[in-house]
């Protein structure tokens, strides 16, 4: 039998379906972020200003800055007993590849 030692690459259908679920979750997370600063003042303190969630998608520096503020953010949040408002970010998305209408 004559198989690779290499994991099959995935096809280029399927990497752009992934790319436009990924590009699609980070709209709506900015679009949640956009809500929780104008009422958080902590959410508009730590994060990046602008669209942060798309602009990490492309640029490392936003990757590594959004990660360290999701961070904080959560810290903050758990120490105030208000995880609510770090749930908020990621309403209206899940990991299981769907999106759901808000």
């Amino acid at each position: 039998m004559n198989t690779p030692d290499y994991p099959r690459a995935e096809s280029p259908v399927h990497e752009a379906t992934e790319l436009a679920w990924e590009a699609a979750t980070a709209r709506i997370q900015d679009a949640n972020l956009a809500r929780l600063r104008q009422e958080d003042p902590d959410a508009d303190r730590l994060f990046p200003p602008g669209p942060a969630f798309t602009e990490a998608l492309t640029d490392q520096g936003v990757m590594h800055r959004l990660g360290a503020a999701l961070e904080a953010y959560g810290a903050a949040k758990h120490t105030a007993d208000r995880m609510d408002l770090f749930q908020r970010l990621f309403a209206d998305t899940t990991s299981d590849g769907t999106l759901h209408a808000g």
